[in-house]
């Protein structure tokens, strides 16, 4: 392969190692995930292949640098951007009845008396990600169940989701009910709980990349 067509490779391999060096938790996780390992290895296959590849086949070395830099963009977008794109949702504390009626709307006295039982809190701790805030389970006057991250500041990701999972600490959704796509890295959101399901307790709220099958962060309500 002749020297020019290192070039990228050895820019996106100085850029990947900052970028895990800059967030070792990152790396940590991606060592025990076989999605991650199998991305990087194909990435890794694309510009490689097409610096031995191209040349060959007469394109020149600018060519073959825009060709080699395509799986190399495309990687930057969907794992390290979004380590750098902070989103804070700030949703308010359910209530127990819909202040959207002309009837509560009357009564803004009832604010207080509508809210949502809380039934269990625990603290979010990260798993090889920073993350801090609390966990709420809820309950509102029909019997439903909501899920309130409150105070949320985790490390932001790829493709994060919240599952509501049975036993205490747990790391994988499996058996987990899907509560939703994480709406954002900060602030304070609910999500409802399926009608149809009914967690017994100790439950395990999960912080999930499915991107690359890796634990964010969780919560044991007890």
């Amino acid at each position: 392969m002749p020297a020019s067509s290192l070039v990228v490779p050895v820019l996106a391999g100085i850029g990947g190692a900052a970028f895990l060096a800059w967030k070792p938790g990152v790396a940590r996780s991606m060592v025990g995930s076989p999605r991650a390992a199998g991305f990087t290895l194909v990435v890794a296959a694309l510009v490689i292949g097409a610096g031995w590849l191209l040349p060959r086949l007469g394109r020149g070395p600018r060519a073959t640098a825009v060709v080699q830099l395509v799986p190399v963009l495309a990687a930057f977008l969907l794992t390290v951007a979004p380590a750098f794109r902070q989103v804070t949702v700030d949703e308010p504390f359910p209530t127990a009845i819909d202040f959207s009626q002309p009837t509560a709307a009357s009564n803004p006295g009832a604010s207080q008396a509508g809210q949502a039982t809380t039934l269990g809190r625990a603290d979010i701790r990260g798993i090889d990600h920073r993350a801090s805030g609390d966990v709420l389970l809820l309950r509102r006057a029909d019997r439903s169940l909501v899920v309130r991250l409150q105070r949320l500041d985790v490390e932001p990701g790829p493709d994060y989701h919240v599952y509501l999972v049975p036993g205490a600490d747990q790391h994988r959704p499996q058996d987990g009910v899907h509560l939703g796509r994480l709406r954002g890295n900060r602030g304070n959101q609910n999500y409802a709980v399926p009608a149809d399901s009914h967690p017994t307790m100790p439950a395990t709220v999960l912080i999930w990349c499915r991107a690359f099958a890796v634990p964010v962060a969780n919560a044991t309500i007890r």
